[in-house]
C-alpha cells in the first residue's frame, strides 16, 4: 500500500495531464497502434538517389585535430568503442563486425527480430545504455581524428561501412536502437557529421542505404515525439526537436522536411521556454544533462546560421543563459561539481585528449556560435571542428547566486564552495539538499557521489542518488524524499534561503518535517582558509540517528573522534565521528571506493553540529 502511496504522489507532483497521456500511452502500447504506425513509417520512406550528404557544409573542410593519437580510430575500425567518453567496450564478432544489438559488459544480447515498441527498456539484457552506446556512434570523431592526422583512407572507409553495417543489421522497426527518440537523433547528428566530412568517400550504393535510414529514423522521431515531450519532459524533448529541425533543414529533399523544420523549431522554442529557467539552471537538476542540452542547442544554432534560418530569439537568449550559468561553476581543469545524474554524455566527443568533465569545449563551442568569442584559451578543437577558430578571447561575469535553481556559490581566491537550497517544481533527480561540494585550486576536496547505472545494483544506485551519497545530514538514515519508482521520488523538498552572499550562505530545508516534524537549517561560512558549517534541526525534534557526512576521494587519517587529516586539510567536528569507505561513480558504469567521514549522535538536543574545515595558512 505505502509504495502505492508513494507513486500517487508522484503522479500528483507530474500533474494530471502528465498522468493521463501516461495511462493512454500504455494502453495504445497494447494495442496494435505502433504497428500500424510502424507500418505507416515504411509506406512513407521515398528512396532519394540523389540527395547531398549534407546539403550544406556544416564543418571546416580543414580540420586539423590537435590530439596526436589514433589508437581510439584503430580500436573502433575492430569494434572496440570508447564509451561513456571514459572506458573501451568491446561490440566486435568474431565475423569482424560490429554486434549492434550487444551489452558487452553483461555479455547480453537483445532481440534484432522484435519491433521497438515491444521491447521494454529494463529487459533481461541488462542496462540497455550500455547497447546504446555504440549506436551513438561517438566513433565518428575518432575517426575524423585519425583521418585529418594521417589521411589514411581506412578511416574513412572504416567509418561508411559501419554506418551502412548499422543500417543493414537495424532494420526497421525492430531492435532496441529504435526505442528512443534522443538516441536516434545523436546517431544522426554523428552520421550527419561523418556523411559531411568524408563524402568524398561515399559510394553510391551507400549514399543510398544511408539515406533511407536518415529518412527512416526522422519519421520515427516524428510518430513518437509526443511522448518525450508530454511524459519525459527533459532533455530528451530537445534532442528529439533538434533531430527533427536539423535533418529537415540539411536534407530539404524530404517529403516531410518542412514539417520536420515547422515542428522542430515549434517544440525547441516551447521545451527551451520552460525546461531553461530565468537564470540559465535547468529542469534536470544535473550538470551534465545540462551540458548535453547546451551541445544539442549549439547545434542547433550552428546549423541554422549555416541554413540562414532564423531561430526563435528565446532559443538564443535561454542558450546564453546556460552558457553564463555553466560558466559560474567551471574550475582551474575545466570540471565541474559531479552534481546530479551523470550518464556520461557527451555529445561531440572531437577532443579524445580532453576529460569528459571539461566543460571548456562545449563552452567554447557555445560561445563561439552564440557570441562569436571564446571563453577559454584552450579546448577549442570542438569549435574548429565546426569552422570557429581565431575569434577573440572574452571574459564573462561568474555569477554567485541562481534564485530560479537554487544554486548558491561561496568563493575566494583558494575556495569554491557550492550548495544546494531548491523547493521542487520539477522532477528531482537526487535527495540531496543543502549538499555542499567544496574544491580548492581546482580539486574537488568533498564530493557528490555521482549516479553509476540506471539499471545496476540497486543498493549502489539507491545510496549513490540519496542523501548518503552527499554532504548534508541525514535522520535515522532516511532519503529526504521517498524513492517512486525507477526514477521517481515523492514528497519534494521545500526549502528557503535565510541569507546568501559570497562569503556567507544560510538555508533550511523541510524534508524531514513530515516524518520527523523537523526543518534541517545549514550556514555556511567562508573565510581566507577555513570553511566553517552549522547544522541544526528545527521544530518538535525526537530522539534519532543523526549524520552529518563529508565524501572525500583523497586519502584521510583518523586523528582522534572529532579531527581527521583530509589531503592538506583538518576536518574538524564539536561531536565524534568515524571513518568510512563509501562508493562514488565518476564515469557513468563504473564505481570506486572513497572515504567518508560521518559525524554521528542520538543526542542532539537543540545543539548545533559544527564542521570546521581548515587549511595552512600559507598556501
Amino acid at each position: 500500500m505505502a509504495s502505492y502511496l508513494r507513486l500517487f504522489n508522484y503522479f500528483s507532483y507530474m500533474g494530471i495531464r502528465w498522468f493521463l497521456f501516461r495511462v493512454k500511452y500504455e494502453l495504445l502500447k497494447k494495442t496494435p497502434y505502433f504497428d500500424f504506425k510502424n507500418q505507416t513509417v515504411l509506406k512513407k520512406c521515398s528512396t532519394l538517389n540523389s540527395l547531398a550528404l549534407p546539403r550544406q557544409n556544416i564543418l571546416n573542410s580543414n580540420f586539423k585535430t590537435k590530439d596526436d593519437s589514433v589508437d581510439l580510430a584503430d580500436d573502433a575500425l575492430k569494434g572496440k568503442i570508447r564509451a561513456f567518453s571514459s572506458e573501451q567496450l568491446d561490440y566486435s564478432t568474431s565475423m569482424g563486425r560490429i554486434n549492434w544489438h550487444y551489452n558487452p559488459i553483461e555479455k547480453k544480447e537483445s532481440p534484432s527480430n522484435i519491433a521497438w515498441n515491444d521491447l521494454s527498456d529494463f529487459g533481461g539484457y541488462g542496462d540497455i545504455k550500455l547497447i546504446w552506446e555504440a549506436s551513438r556512434f561517438p566513433q565518428v570523431y575518432a575517426f575524423i581524428n585519425a583521418y585529418s592526422l594521417t589521411g589514411d583512407e581506412k578511416y574513412a572507409r572504416g567509418c561508411i561501412e559501419q554506418i551502412c553495417d548499422w543500417c543493414e543489421n537495424n532494420v526497421y522497426p525492430n531492435g532496441v536502437n529504435y526505442k528512443c527518440g534522443q538516441e536516434i537523433s545523436f546517431r544522426l547528428f554523428s552520421w550527419f557529421i561523418a556523411l559531411d566530412y568524408f563524402k568524398s568517400s561515399i559510394r553510391d550504393e551507400e549514399k543510398k542505404i544511408i539515406l533511407n535510414n536518415i529518412e527512416i529514423s526522422l519519421l520515427r522521431i516524428d510518430l513518437n515525439i509526443d511522448f518525450a515531450v508530454k511524459s519525459v519532459k527533459n532533455n530528451h524533448s530537445i534532442s528529439e526537436a533538434a533531430g527533427l529541425f536539423v535533418g529537415g533543414l540539411l536534407f530539404p529533399e524530404l517529403s516531410e522536411s518542412q514539417s520536420f523544420i515547422s515542428k522542430g523549431h515549434r517544440y525547441l522554442k516551447q521545451e527551451v521556454g520552460y525546461q531553461v529557467y530565468g537564470d540559465g539552471s535547468y529542469i534536470q537538476h544535473s550538470f551534465i544533462y545540462q551540458r548535453l542540452a547546451l551541445d544539442v542547442l549549439s547545434f542547433v544554432i550552428h546549423i541554422s546560421r549555416v541554413c540562414q534560418f532564423e531561430l526563435a530569439s528565446e532559443i538564443i537568449q535561454s542558450h546564453k543563459k546556460m552558457i553564463v550559468f555553466l560558466n559560474s561553476f567551471v574550475q582551474k581543469n575545466g570540471f565541474l561539481p559531479n552534481y546530479g545524474a551523470n550518464d556520461g554524455a557527451n555529445l561531440f566527443p572531437i577532443s579524445s585528449s580532453a576529460h569528459y568533465r571539461d566543460f571548456r569545449e562545449s563552452l567554447n563551442f557555445a560561445s563561439a556560435v552564440n557570441m562569436n568569442v571564446f571563453l577559454f584559451p584552450c579546448q577549442q578543437i570542438l569549435a574548429n571542428l565546426f569552422g570557429y577558430a581565431e575569434l577573440p578571447l572574452k571574459e564573462i561575469g561568474k555569477k554567485n547566486s541562481f534564485d530560479d535553481g537554487g544554486y548558491y556559490i561561496l568563493r575566494n581566491d583558494n575556495f569554491f564552495v557550492f550548495t544546494r537550497c531548491h523547493s521542487f517544481l520539477d522532477r528531482p533527480g537526487h535527495s540531496d539538499m543543502l549538499h555542499v561540494d567544496i574544491w580548492k585550486n581546482g580539486e574537488n576536496i568533498f564530493c557528490d557521489s555521482g549516479t553509476y547505472s540506471y539499471n545496476g545494483d540497486k543498493k549502489i544506485m539507491k545510496n549513490l542518488k540519496g542523501v548518503h551519497g552527499h554532504n548534508t545530514l541525514s535522520i535515522n538514515k532516511d532519503d529526504q524524499m521517498t524513492q517512486a519508482g525507477q526514477f521517481g521520488w515523492s514528497d519534494w523538498t521545500k526549502s528557503k534561503v535565510l541569507n546568501s552572499s559570497e562569503k556567507y550562505f544560510e538555508g533550511v530545508h523541510y524534508g524531514y518535517f513530515k516524518r520527523y516534524g523537523v526543518k534541517h537549517r545549514r550556514s555556511i561560512e567562508l573565510s581566507d582558509n577555513k570553511i566553517t558549517i552549522k547544522d541544526s534541526l528545527e521544530g518538535q525534534y525526537m530522539n534519532a540517528l543523526v549524520d552529518v557526512s563529508w565524501i572525500t576521494p583523497l586519502k584521510v587519517k583518523e586523528v582522534d573522534t572529532h579531527n581527521f587529516e583530509v589531503g592538506e586539510a583538518t576536518l574538524y567536528s564539536n561531536f565524534p565521528g568515524n571513518l568510512g569507505e563509501v562508493k562514488v561513480s565518476l564515469f557513468y558504469n563504473s564505481v570506486e571506493s572513497a572515504n567518508k567521514i560521518s559525524f554521528k549522535t542520538n543526542e542532539l538536543d537543540g545543539k548545533e553540529i559544527i564542521t570546521i574545515i581548515k587549511f595552512q595558512e600559507n598556501e
